[in-house]
């Protein structure tokens, strides 16, 4: 009875601790998302290269300080393809290349979309 009642409590932590990440998740995330939204896709596309490499660079500092507990929870690859993502559109705002640092920016938007999805529980992720 002894084992029943300690494996229970090891799995309500688990089931919390993920719980509280995923509160947290959703709203750095939806941070994350608007900030790419309402800021940075505008500036790019205002050519206000000076502001959108500053708030493209916060951006890149926060994800990398979010990103250091997803990977204890969430899929290595998704969180990959966003560094990547990040990387080239860090690159293409300081090269002041209009074209190429907006459709980054969308791309990055899609997949942080993606990894909010893709983490939810529900039947879909389940099965």
């Amino acid at each position: 009875m002894r084992d029943l009642i300690v494996s229970a409590i090891a799995v309500s932590a688990l089931i919390a601790a993920w719980l509280l990440f995923s509160a947290y998740s959703d709203s750095r995330i939806e941070s994350f998302t608007h900030t790419i939204e309402t800021e940075i896709l505008p500036m790019v596309e205002e050519e206000n290269w000076a502001e959108s490499n500053q708030q493209i660079s916060a951006l890149n500092e926060s994800w990398h300080r979010y990103k250091k507990t997803a990977l204890l929870f969430l899929d290595t690859e998704s969180i990959n393809e966003i560094d990547y993502s990040l990387a080239k559109a860090l690159k293409y705002i300081a090269a002041c290349d209009l074209s190429n640092s907006s459709g980054e920016l969308l791309v990055l938007h899609e997949q942080f979309i993606y990894l909010s999805t893709n983490e939810k529980i529900s039947l879909a992720n389940i099965l």
